[in-house]
């Protein structure tokens, strides 16, 4: 299951692969990182199915976690997002 984690600052995506080693080893969960909202809305246009679940920062520049909300809601109200 492919989790994508939306937040501006780069080291979060080292903090995940740390924390969740071993289940990203066993195939368990795979991560895509996006630093914006608008990175973020362009990896979900191009595939459409692939991210199950949608962690995201709530305070970014630019697009910020509550605009990706109302976006992806409004593209694919099924697909839980947890800020």
């Amino acid at each position: 299951m492919k989790i994508l984690v939306v937040d501006d600052e780069q080291d979060i995506k080292m903090l995940f692969e740390q924390r969740f080693r071993r289940e990203i080893r066993e195939g368990a969960f795979t991560f895509k990182f996006c630093f914006s909202g608008e990175e973020a809305l362009a990896f979900l246009q191009e595939h459409p199915s692939e991210a199950i679940l949608i962690l995201s920062d709530i305070n970014m520049p630019g697009m910020s976690g509550l605009d990706l909300l109302a976006a992806v809601k409004a593209a694919r109200p099924d697909l839980p997002v947890i800020m």
